[in-house]
């Protein structure tokens, strides 16, 4: 089964490793990636993840990958699309709440 993460991720020097390091260590695949360019020193980048041994919790992965220093942001393709087609700002996982 494949879980699908969006992570905002600041532009700073081994922010992409310790993303991609994180997912690898914590026992997903990474299946397809996709990163955005650059806004404001901020990238989008979209995970496609699968489960290694597939008794993984993605939303663990969530709350991990949250804590990393340069993330701002971490959400599912489905929040970005509401948020979008309201025109609302980003309603981010309550997982990750955005960093001010």
């Amino acid at each position: 089964m494949f879980d699908t993460l969006c992570v905002e991720l600041a532009e700073t020097e081994g922010a992409l490793m310790r993303l991609i390091g994180l997912v690898e260590r914590r026992g997903f695949t990474i299946a397809t990636f996709e990163k955005s360019e650059a806004r404001d020193g901020f990238a989008t980048v979209t995970m496609r993840l699968t489960a290694r041994d597939g008794v993984r919790n993605p939303d663990i992965l969530s709350r991990q990958i949250g804590r990393l220093v340069d993330v701002r942001a971490i959400f599912t393709p489905e929040i970005a699309a509401a948020s979008q087609a309201a025109h609302a700002p980003h309603q981010w996982s309550q997982a990750c709440p955005p960093r001010i």
